[in-house]
């Protein structure tokens, strides 16, 4: 019974268990920072993990530090995830972390920030040395409009650099200034001069530093940022100032773009994020489906001419998401109680045949008693009441053949206790037992009583009289039968 119950249980839990919907494959995703750049490929992400039910997310930010976001990308690894998503906060730094998730078997999409080596599953980012050449070609064209002015006055561009060290800064100023020198081997008639800050990719710290430079040196002709949130905090700065200075950003992210609109900065370069697409090799990665490899985004000058068509866009977007969030929201709440349905349902039956195992195993249990009960008791019983019947039978057989051997020998005045045992072979101990024990009485009375009832026969039949049928049946005299008579009728002998 108890192995039924636990079956029962096992099966609750299984049936239970599979009506709800769990993912199968884990991915692991680390970013190195949690700027709103990031935040929007998460969100990309996420949106395009609706359409992957059986993937999840787990997600790990470095905050800038490339020793903790090779712990993050170690941990992956120790946890075994199906798949490791990196957006590397130094390449070089965090190249090795990579190579050690590869090598263990999983699967790595490298974004953003190309690493160095090709150990890596597939690369999904933008160009950041076209990123600076686009910057470079803004910033010739602002110096061509000033260089006939002032020829002889250097052009100063006031570059809003990102983390030291990291690819996109590092990228994103060499392709700047690599167009900037190929313009001037082109015949650029203005001087330009680039003179660095470090922004860090915040906002507030752009706020701050160029706020610095701009109260300890001559204003800039231009600043370029290397990502919209810096461009929107040195736009901040310089409307504290109370100057005007064209500002370009990097990103074309909905900040940026909106930035661009309301005339804080007057252009931006798109750097797509592309989490769906992300999300989208992840799962053909996953189920072993064709991918490709190496994928360079696009990109390209964004002005107020593009930024507002963009933003409109950008915005119906949104607005879309969070529509098909809501309607998510709602499917997974019907989804939800659709389960909890069946699993009352499940609960249901399987409490009701968990009853019925239960019930059964109870009548089951009553009857391997009732069974040891009837062999320890009842079998005892009927095999002395059949030994009983069978000694019955043989006591039968004995009164018959002691009646027989009696009746034979009535008139014999020899038939005595010796006489009777010599005829049924029996000792005299063992005759008085055995008449004692189908007769009631000892073997002479036994004697007597059938020679009573041998005499009332007489009696009543024949012409006979007391004397004769006293003397016949061997009593010694006609009184002592007159006596014997009585006390065995309760009446006097008569004759017919």
């Amino acid at each position: 019974m108890r192995n039924i119950i636990i079956s029962t249980f096992v099966l609750l839990l299984f049936l239970t268990g599979c009506s709800t919907r769990q993912p199968q494959y884990r991915i692991g995703v680390s970013q190195c920072l949690d700027d709103a750049w990031r935040q929007k490929m998460n969100y990309e992400m996420e949106r395009e993990l609706l359409l992957h039910p059986d993937m999840s997310l787990s997600r790990r930010i470095a905050y800038g530090s490339n020793e903790l976001q090779c712990a993050q990308i170690d941990s992956f690894i120790k946890e075994r995830v199906d798949l490791l998503i990196v957006s590397p906060n130094e390449a070089e730094q965090v190249q090795p972390a990579v190579t050690r998730a590869y090598r263990a078997g999983i699967p790595v999409i490298v974004a953003d920030r190309r690493v160095p080596g090709d150990e890596w599953t597939a690369f999904i980012g933008g160009d950041n040395y076209k990123v600076g050449r686009l910057m470079a070609q803004w910033v010739i064209g602002k110096a061509s409009d000033k260089g006939s002015k002032a020829k002889r006055k250097p052009f100063v561009v006031l570059e809003v650099a990102g983390l030291p060290g990291s690819t996109p800064a590092t990228l994103r100023h060499k392709g700047m200034m690599d167009g900037i020198e190929e313009a001037k081997g082109e015949g650029l008639e203005a001087k330009v001069e680039v003179q660095s800050v470090m922004g860090r990719w915040y906002q507030e710290n752009a706020y701050e530093v160029v706020s610095a430079y701009l109260e300890n040196h001559p204003l800039p002709d231009v600043i370029v940022a290397h990502n919209d949130l810096m461009a929107i905090g040195a736009a901040e700065a310089v409307k504290h100032h109370r100057v005007q200075i064209p500002i370009m950003g990097v990103d074309g992210i909905h900040p940026g773009l909106q930035a661009i609109v309301d005339g804080k900065i007057e252009c931006s370069a798109t750097y797509s994020s592309r989490g769906d697409m992300i999300i989208d090799v992840a799962a053909r990665i996953i189920h072993k489906e064709p991918y490709v490899r190496d994928t360079v985004l696009e990109t390209a000058l964004v002005d107020i001419t593009a930024a507002k068509p963009m933003l409109k866009q950008d915005e119906a977007i949104t607005r879309d998401l969070e529509t098909f969030h809501v309607m998510q929201v709602r499917l997974d709440n019907k989804w939800r109680l659709l389960q909890l349905d069946r699993n009352i349902l499940v609960c249901c039956v399987c409490f009701f045949f968990l009853l019925f195992v239960v019930s059964l195993s109870f009548i089951l249990f009553n009857q391997q008693k009732m069974q040891k009960e009837i062999r320890r008791d009842i079998l005892p019983q009927l095999e002395e009441v059949q030994e009983a019947i069978q000694l019955s039978k043989k006591d039968e057989a004995f009164a018959e053949r002691l009646r027989q051997v009696v009746d034979d020998y009535l008139k014999d005045p020899n038939l005595n206790v010796e006489f009777l045992g010599g005829k049924l072979q029996l000792s005299r101990t063992q005759l008085f037992r055995r008449v004692k024990a189908v007769a009631g009485k000892g073997p002479l009375d036994y004697i007597r009583e059938r020679r009573l009832i041998r005499a009332d026969e007489l009696l009543r039949t024949t012409d006979m009289t007391i004397q004769q049928v006293a003397l016949e049946l061997c009593f010694s005299s006609p009184g002592y039968f007159t006596k014997c008579f009585k006390e065995y009728f309760g009446h006097l002998p008569s004759a017919r």
